[in-house]
């Protein structure tokens, strides 16, 4: 652990100030100032009053259980919360979360922070507890996090702030996200998010979407989407599965709709691909349509393409909708097979 008197860390700063002075005050030959440093975390002080700057990846105490170099939360181990890690998180770091369960609400504003969970899943459990900025149990506020093996629940706010909490709320237009081995359930929203490259692998999302603008998944804003081997299902009310993305590609996952809304809602258009993939609803679904297609906008145009889709439909009046708002760009069927009832087709779509 590193350590330094109080009247050197007071110099050491006056001399920092002097560094980072604006360069509009620096002479036309000053040699470029190299960028400003990454934080250095939380800085406390000692029982003698000197200042002690904490290393958040050394051991604490209790015996570090996880891999060397990162940041260790959980029984016995350097932080007993995963909100304690997250303040003294910097820049690429990686906090290793044990099995068990939290009940905390989390803001990460570290960019290309790691969150995993390991020896087990744990689970953040946000039933009762305040959400982060009453948005959401998990709080992204900045570009390039991933979140890993981690269960998230409970995610709930008024209606008066919203009626939306998230398991995972992606708060800025331009951060880029990933969720691999998430499963995210008994929540308003399972993630909202407002921009950024999201990639989905590995996941499950189930019981989310509690009224008819919450769903399982909702990505808006300028994004893209990536989906892999996931599974999305039994939104209450809510879509299984939203996306105003310029382009969202979809592989090897399953929508199923008992109780919601549409198994696929792409509201703007956009490049929509789902490739190796299963859809299904039940008498329960309140809406027919599996899929809606640029029933709002045309912000952003491009065709749909299911390519070796496989559909169980138990609906007599379930139906693949395109609605034509953008001209010209169909819903492309290419070996897609249905199981059960006919399904029936409406608007722009070709077969091939």
């Amino acid at each position: 652990m590193s350590r330094c008197l109080v009247g050197n860390c007071i110099a050491s700063v006056a001399v920092a100030a002097l560094l980072l002075a604006p360069a509009a005050l620096l002479a036309q030959d000053e040699p470029h100032l190299p960028g400003e440093s990454p934080p250095i975390g939380a800085l406390h002080r000692d029982a003698d009053g000197r200042i002690e700057v904490i290393d958040p990846t050394k051991d604490q105490g209790g015996g570090h259980a996880c891999t060397a170099g990162t940041i260790c939360v959980g029984k016995g181990q350097a932080y007993a919360t995963l909100a304690a890690a997250v303040a003294l998180a910097r820049i690429g770091d990686t906090i290793e979360i044990l099995g068990g369960t939290y009940h905390e609400s989390i803001t990460v504003t570290a960019k290309n922070l790691t969150i995993r969970g390991i020896a087990g899943r744990p689970h953040l459990d946000c039933a009762g507890v305040a959400l982060a900025g009453d948005k959401g149990c998990v709080l992204l506020k900045a570009d390039g996090v991933t979140l890993d093996n981690i269960e998230i629940s409970g995610a709930v706010i008024a209606d008066g702030l919203g009626g939306n909490g998230a398991c995972i709320r992606n708060n800025g237009p331009d951060q880029s996200f990933t969720v691999r081995n998430i499963i995210c359930h008994g929540s308003q929203e399972g993630i909202l998010s407002d921009g950024g490259a999201a990639v989905i692998e590995n996941s499950e999302f189930y019981d989310n979407g509690w009224s008819g603008s919450t769903h399982n998944v909702y990505l808006s804003g300028n994004c893209t989407a990536t989906v892999r081997g996931s599974v999305f299902r039994d939104a209450r009310v809510g879509h299984e599965f939203k996306s105003r993305c310029r382009k969202t590609e979809i592989s090897d996952s399953t929508f199923r709709s008992t109780k919601g809304s549409r198994n696929l809602d792409i509201p703007d258009g956009g490049e929509t691909m789902v490739y190796r993939s299963r859809l299904s609803k039940t008498p329960g679904a309140q809406n027919m349509e599996y899929i809606g297609f640029a029933a709002e906008s045309c912000t952003h145009p491009g065709d749909m393409v299911l390519k070796d889709v496989h559909i169980e439909n138990s609906m007599r009046d379930a139906l693949i909708h395109n609605f034509d708002k953008c001209e010209g760009h169909p819903i492309v069927l290419q070996q897609v097979t249905v199981e059960g009832l006919p399904i029936k087709e409406l608007g722009y779509i070709l077969r091939r």
